[in-house]
């Protein structure tokens, strides 16, 4: 077993953990706005993908955020947060297949967030300063690591966008179940008559497969280097 194989283990059970366990939760803080930071990137893209128009994004300390939008094909907008950052984990995990794609992949997700900070990124002060570092940190990780080190970053990241969407499954069933409160998924119930609760658990299998694809590209064997 390599090393990274046993890194990426360790980090699923624990992130796994802090969706039960409060303490934990809170010291994976920064990988929580991450993982925000790309759904709500998520949401603008399919806005301007669809005609629309992205007011602003706002990330908060809590772990939240909003993207409000004007216009836009509202089923792809308000379904392209979670399935976005799954879509984004995935890329990102098959990407590791090598370690010049667990690179590439690393530096356009930098890039990809610097872009979105310029662009999008307004309002409060922690999501605004998490952006800038992470946009930093995955910059240079991309330059400066090599090997598992490389390997284990690369893998982290698309495991934590399945995270999130386990995360996120069971606090919009709970949202869902007990109140009225605006969510992606009540959104999507009003637009489609679908409940609420069929499109949180839709987005959640996607985190869920999003965690199986890295677990399974971890063990898979490296291609030969030509």
């Amino acid at each position: 077993m390599r090393p990274h194989q046993i890194a990426l283990i360790l980090a699923a059970v624990v992130s796994l953990v802090g969706m039960v366990f409060p303490p934990v939760e809170a010291m994976l803080l920064p990988l929580r706005l991450l993982s925000t930071h790309i759904h709500e990137l998520g949401h603008a893209l399919a806005a301007l993908g669809t005609g629309g128009t992205p007011q602003f994004i706002k990330v908060f300390g809590n772990g939240s955020g909003v993207t409000p939008v004007a216009g836009g094909f509202l089923p792809l907008v308000a379904s392209a947060g979670y399935l976005g950052a799954a879509a984004a984990g995935a890329a990102v995990v098959y990407a590791m297949r090598t370690e010049q794609g667990a690179r590439r992949a690393l530096g356009i997700t930098g890039f990809a967030l610097a872009a979105s900070l310029i662009l999008f990124v307004r309002g409060d002060i922690v999501g605004v300063a998490s952006g800038v570092l992470w946009a930093a940190v995955l910059i240079a990780a991309a330059k400066v690591l090599r090997g598992s080190w490389l390997l284990f970053a690369a893998g982290l990241i698309g495991l934590q966008q399945g995270i999130n969407s386990l995360r996120s499954l069971s606090e919009l069933l709970q949202i869902t179940a007990v109140s009225e409160s605006h969510s992606d998924a009540r959104l999507m119930q009003q637009i489609t008559y679908v409940p609420a609760m069929v499109w949180a658990a839709l987005w959640g299998v996607c985190g869920l497969a999003v965690i199986a694809l890295t677990v399974r590209r971890a063990w898979a064997p490296r291609p030969a280097a030509r």
